[in-house]
């Protein structure tokens, strides 16, 4: 797999921190762009000579507002270009399609497994890439003595469209909130948007517990200190990027008893999963006066994603499918 020159383009960090520094690890030769500037991508392209040009996301304006150059580019300096559909499933006919209608790539890596019969249907080759681990970036949990905080959960509010996300914070995050008991979250928009969260949550997170934006450089910092993490989820088939980095630093979790948990995880023995409120606030009154509980679960959970879900075992999986479009675009 190694020898190849990679272009990443994304404006997010938390992809090009990631998968990007994730495909270095693997030998590859990575440059990284954050802008969507056509001509910066073409002169990036001449300058570095890349083989792959892989994208992640769209700019936010949304698809129309996309480059469109993309696909002359990459036939000009014979480039495959892989789209990694990060909106998927959820916002798949409102971001994803329209963002790969335009761009036009020759593969497009989805994070869902329905999505890709639904590319194919529209005329686009499509692979299952879903989020991992990138282990340099959330080394392990050294020990409770790290711990300040009691709990905690990162994450923007991301309310603009009516997701699983509701019930996810309504199982987890609301319950406490509204029981008084703290919990120190972190992410955008809760205090502009804290109508809407009265409206449907019936509590707003107080400022003194909002600590506003963290870069995603900084997430593992909240990981080691916490005592217990709230991951919240956006839909039951899927899981977040966050779950597998939150668990892959040995950190407790207690999260949304999803169908996909249920399936990558071991409840109980690598991860703490919650249906309701009551439940939630049972599960948190107990995981704090049981520490060693909460160490022992979190050394499993890192051993899990340790073992399955790394961005190594994510491109091991789709290498096979890539390979041979890369070949074909190279000519032979």
């Amino acid at each position: 797999m190694n020898g190849y020159k990679i272009l990443f383009v994304s404006e997010l960090s938390n992809y090009t921190g990631s998968l990007g520094d994730g495909l270095r690890q693997l030998g590859y030769e990575v440059s990284i762009l954050t802008t969507w500037d056509e001509g910066k991508i073409a002169s990036t392209v001449a300058e570095f000579g890349p083989d792959m040009l892989l994208t992640v996301g769209c700019k936010e304006e949304g698809a129309a507002a996309m480059p469109t150059r993309l696909p002359q580019i990459c036939r000009r300096y014979r480039l495959i270009h892989l789209y990694w559909a990060t909106e998927d499933k959820i916002h798949f006919d409102r971001i994803s399609l329209p963002v790969v209608r335009r761009l036009q790539p020759d593969l497009v890596m989805t994070l869902h497994q329905d999505c890709v019969a639904q590319y194919r249907r529209y005329g686009f080759e499509a692979v299952y890439f879903n989020f991992a681990l990138n282990p340099r970036l959330f080394p392990p949990k050294q020990s409770l003595s790290q711990e300040i905080y009691d709990l905690s959960f990162i994450g923007t509010t991301h309310l603009e469209v009516r997701t699983y996300r509701y019930r996810s914070l309504e199982q987890l995050v609301f319950p406490l909130i509204r029981a008084g008991i703290r919990t120190d979250v972190w992410g955008r928009n809760w205090q502009q948007s804290k109508k809407l969260v009265q409206r449907e949550f019936g509590a707003v997170i107080p400022k003194e517990w909002d600590h506003g934006y963290l870069s995603f450089e900084q997430t593992a910092d909240i990981y080691h200190r916490s005592k217990i993490m709230l991951g919240v989820q956006n839909a039951p088939d899927q899981v977040t990027q966050r779950t597998f980095e939150i668990l892959g630093t040995g950190a407790f979790m207690i999260a949304s008893r999803t169908e996909e948990l249920q399936r990558l995880f071991r409840e109980g023995e690598e991860i703490v999963l919650s249906s309701s409120a009551d439940e939630t606030l049972a599960l948190v009154d107990y995981y704090l006066k049981h520490p060693k509980e909460r160490e022992e679960i979190g050394r499993q959970g890192r051993e899990a994603v340790l073992k399955q879900h790394t961005f190594a075992h994510r491109w091991a999986d789709v290498w096979p499918v890539i390979q041979p479009i890369l070949r074909a675009k190279k000519g032979g």
